[in-house]
C-alpha cells in the first residue's frame, strides 16, 4: 500500500533551535510530490508523543519525527502506544538534531532536510526493534553510570550542541566519577555483581552524538547489545574514551559485550539513567528493560 499523507511533528527546538527553519525547507518537495500533508509544532516537554498518539488514530499513512533523537523517541512511543501491542504505522525521520544516533543506525541523511523529505517519498517499509524501561519506550539506548552522569550534565549545557556538547559534559564528569555497585541479571539469570562504571543497553551502536559504546548492535536482530566496563580511574577512562568513538574498546580486557532480550539492573547506589540521550532519572536503585523485536515500523 503506498504511502499518500504524512503527519510531520515538527521540534523547531531540536539542535539547540538548528530545527526551526527545517520545515520551509520540507515543505517545498512535498508539494512537489503532490502528497497529502499536516504538521503540528511541539510546544512542551513530551508534547511529540501525545501530537504522534493522536496523528496514528487520525488515520495518516506515516507519522514523521522533525528534530533529534528525543523528538524521535517520543514520536516512536507515541506510536508504540496507538499500536496496542501490534506494529506501528510507518514512523518517518527528519533529522536535525543534536547527535542522530538513531538515524545513524537507519543509514538515514542527517541535517539534510530536502533529502530525507525525498527519502520518505521513496516509502521503503523496514521492521526495527524497540526498548521499553518501565513504562518508557526508547529506540537507541539506555545508559546507566558513566554516560548517564554525562547526560545529566550535558542537559545543563545550553551554549554547545553536538560532540563539543558531549565532550564539554564528559570532560566535567570525569572530575567526580562514580562507581555504583551493579547487579545485572541478563534473560534471568546473574552475570555480574561488582562496581561498575558503565552498563549501557544498546539497541543502536552509536550513542551520545558519536560514541560507539554497542559496534556491534543491530536494529533487528532480536537482542540488546549490553557494554560494560569494569571499575575505571578517572584516567583510565580519558584513554579509553578515543577507542569508544572509534568502536575498538570491544577488545580490552574491563569491556565485555553481553546480549539479552530482557535485562534487570538492581543497586544499593542510586544510579543516574538516561534514555535516548534523555535523563530518565538521577537516582534509582532498580530498572527492568524489556527489547520488543520487529515493533518499530520505520520508513527507511
Amino acid at each position: 500500500m503506498p504511502i499518500e499523507s504524512f503527519f510531520f511533528v515538527h521540534n523547531p527546538t531540536a539542535g539547540r533551535g538548528a530545527a526551526a527553519t527545517a520545515w520551509k525547507r520540507i515543505r517545498p518537495v512535498l508539494d512537489a510530490a503532490g502528497v497529502r500533508y499536516g504538521i503540528v509544532t511541539t510546544e512542551a516537554p513530551r508534547h511529540a508523543e501525545a501530537i504522534a498518539e493522536r496523528a496514528a488514530g487520525d488515520g495518516w499513512d506515516a507519522v514523521v519525527a522533525v528534530g533529534g533523537d528525543g523528538t524521535v523517541q517520543q514520536v516512536a512511543a507515541g506510536l508504540m502506544r496507538a499500536a496496542d501491542g501490534g506494529p506501528t504505522i510507518p514512523m518517518g525521520i527528519v533529522g536535525v538534531g543534536s547527535g542522530n544516533d538513531f538515524i545513524k543506525l537507519l543509514d538515514l541523511p542527517q541535517q539534510q532536510p530536502e533529502a530525507a523529505a525525498r527519502r520518505l517519498l521513496e516509502g521503503r517499509i523496514r521492521r526495527v526493534d524497540i526498548g521499553r524501561v518501565g513504562e518508557r519506550y526508547f529506540t537507541n539506548g539506555v545508559g546507566v553510570g558513566f554516560d548517564a552522569q554525562v547526560a545529566i550534565r550535558a542537559s545543563r549545557i545550553r551554549h554547545l550542541r553536538g560532540m563539543p556538547l558531549y565532550g564539554w559534559a564528559l570532560l566535567k564528569v570525569l572530575r567526580s566519577l562514580q562507581t555504583p555497585r551493579i547487579r545485572l541479571l541478563l534473560d534471568g539469570v546473574e552475570v555480574m555483581n561488582e562496581r561498575l562504571t558503565v552498563v549501557t543497553i544498546g539497541n543502536g551502536a552509536c550513542h551520545g552524538g558519536g560514541f560507539w559504546i554497542c559496534p556491534g548492535a543491530r536494529p533487528d536482530d532480536g537482542l540488546f547489545d549490553i557494554c560494560v566496563a569494569e571499575a575505571l580511574t578517572p584516567l583510565q577512562l580519558l584513554r579509553v574514551i578515543p577507542a569508544v568513538m572509534r568502536g575498538t574498546h570491544v577488545t580490552r580486557p574491563d569491556v565485555q559485550i553481553l546480549q539479552a532480550r530482557h535485562v534487570h539492573i538492581s543497586s544499593p547506589d542510586p544510579l543516574p539513567v538516561h534514555a535516548d540521550g534523555e535523563v530518565l532519572a538521577e537516582a534509582v536503585h532498580e530498572l527492568e528493560l524489556e527489547l520488543l523485536p520487529g515493533r518499530l515500523t520505520v520508513l527507511a
